[in-house]
């Protein structure tokens, strides 16, 4: 049995399949979504109601217990420390909420993760970085991390590569978000059980 537990989603809540039901309000979405699925990427500039979503977060009957909202951050919205201090402030005051996770290739700026001091942040980059944050190696990436590392691929994945996948990442030993960007609910569904049988 290893020590590490996968929380499994995808990047945004326009699933294409038959996982709505064909009735269900357009606003309840991540309510239903969340009560199948343990994680959410939604990128920071979305058009999504994030009030809507921390409403069902809070929510006392709430069903996502061990869920992760996770707010994509892409380098093109570094390059501006003052647009990106605008972008993060609407998530000021949720901070226990969400994990920030930065896709970039090159080095944060000090200013940059200086905004992020108070929130949880998860990096992934092709390429070495000096980071005072937590660091493992996986799938060619590196992760950086302060409690939580998101692996986020934007790869279709297929039965074989779904078990070599979970297995190299599994070297984390510990509670990790695995997003397939555009995954659909069989898919995920097939990770999830793929996960188990190996006793993640």
């Amino acid at each position: 049995m290893s020590d590490t537990e996968f929380l499994i989603g995808r990047s945004g809540l326009d699933l294409q399949d038959d996982f709505y039901p064909d009735d269900l309000p357009y606003e309840w979405r991540f309510d239903y979504y969340s009560s199948s699925f343990k994680a959410l990427a939604l990128p920071i500039d979305t058009e999504e109601d994030f009030e809507q979503i921390f409403e069902d977060l809070e929510a006392d009957d709430s069903d996502v217990g061990d869920f992760e909202l996770i707010i994509t951050i892409l380098e093109e919205h570094l390059e501006d420390v003052n647009h990106f201090e605008k972008l993060i402030k609407p998530f000021s005051g949720h901070e226990s909420q969400i994990i920030f996770q930065l896709l970039v290739d090159s080095q944060p700026s000090s200013k940059i993760m200086n905004l992020l001091d108070n929130f949880r942040v998860s990096i992934q980059s092709k390429n070495k970085l000096k980071t005072s944050l937590k660091e493992v190696n996986v799938l060619e990436n590196y992760l950086y991390f302060d409690e939580v590392p998101v692996f986020y691929s934007d790869m279709a994945w297929d039965e074989k590569r779904m078990r070599e996948y979970l297995e190299q990442i599994s070297v984390t030993s510990q509670k990790t978000v695995l997003i397939c960007k555009f995954a659909e609910s069989e898919t995920l569904n097939k990770i999830r059980i793929v996960a188990e049988i190996l006793g993640f």
